[in-house]
């Protein structure tokens, strides 16, 4: 999910602009089973630079981790207590607790997210790379628009590299649930998320890590729509509406408007309890499409499709 942050930077390079075959390939021959000594032994051994190291880690996670759906749902584990004396002693029992996650996870091959972030935080402070166990929120559909929850549901991680945060979720990134079952699909766009479309996706708990990236409060974090990583890896850009709940107008119709939209390329939209997709009004001015259809009378959610792709999900006040 890369774009030229600083272009004017001619020196810079994003990890968009990289080739990674290198790495990658190196990694996948790694044993799958493996201590996370051991495997940062093998990163430390085989690269230089820190974003070398990070991505063969990602790469690693993404390849031989897979998601416990099972726990997900029916979790199994309870929450993790403990008493201490001291500041010392609380903080010796964190890092045992997070190494416990951390051989649980490689010995089983398995994990939820916090595993998955948890093997990423040890692999970077293993290698002496500076990083953040990012704690938050993140919403999977459009019945989650609006709808603020209290406890945050994801983990991801922050990682230092030249100076710069870069964030980095290995959970989003290894695949994803297709009829009810977990399928291993690599997703490039969640290494090295770009900065100014992460609160797209992800909100930090932590008014730290929120302000490395801009201003947003929760409430405005779940009124957004639900962003495809399809859409987001593109140049389009969803200039209206910016709010998740889409109103209808005077004449009944629900309107979008897509930059950078081509003409070549197929809309349609979707409605929950419609069977099949509609086909939309599309205008395009000054590079900008203008989509705009009357919604089924009863319909309360709506998909937009691009090139046979659901891209964005908003709810129909």
């Amino acid at each position: 999910m890369k774009q030229l942050f600083f272009f004017f930077f001619l020196i810079s390079i994003s990890a968009a602009a990289q080739d990674f075959s290198t790495i990658d390939a190196t990694v996948k021959n790694y044993p799958k089973l493996v201590s996370a000594e051991k495997l940062a032994d093998l990163i430390s051994e085989d690269f230089n630079s820190d974003l070398e190291k990070v991505r063969a880690t990602y790469i690693w996670l993404t390849q031989n981790i897979r998601y416990d759906l099972a726990e997900y749902y029916s979790p199994t584990k309870t929450s993790y207590s403990f008493s201490y004396s001291s500041e010392e002693e609380k903080q010796q029992k964190i890092t045992a607790l997070n190494n416990q996650i951390v051989s649980e996870t490689l010995s089983s091959r398995k994990a939820v997210c916090e595993g998955y972030a948890r093997v990423f935080a040890k692999i970077c402070t293993l290698l002496n790379i500076e990083n953040e166990f990012i704690k938050g929120y993140i919403r999977n559909s459009s019945q989650e628009i609006g709808k603020p929850i209290f406890t945050p549901n994801h983990a991801w991680n922050a990682v230092e590299i030249n100076g710069e945060w870069k964030y980095f979720d290995a959970t989003w990134g290894a695949g994803h649930e297709e009829n009810g079952k977990w399928k291993r699909s690599f997703n490039q766009y969640f290494f090295d998320i770009p900065k100014e479309k992460l609160f797209l996706t992800h909100l930090p708990v932590l008014t730290l890590w929120q302000l490395r990236v801009k201003r947003i409060s929760k409430s405005e974090f779940y009124k957004q729509p639900i962003y495809n990583h399809k859409f987001l890896n593109t140049n389009l850009v969803l200039t209206s509406p910016t709010s998740g709940i889409i109103k209808k107008n005077k004449e009944g119709y629900i309107e979008f408007q897509i930059k950078n939209l081509e003409s070549t390329q197929k809309v349609f939209l979707g409605f929950k309890g419609s069977r099949y997709a509609q086909k939309p009004i599309v205008n395009l001015k000054n590079s900008t499409g203008f989509i705009k259809i009357i919604p089924p009378e009863l319909s309360k959610e709506v998909y937009l499709i691009i090139d046979g792709n659901v891209v964005l999900e908003f709810l129909i006040q």
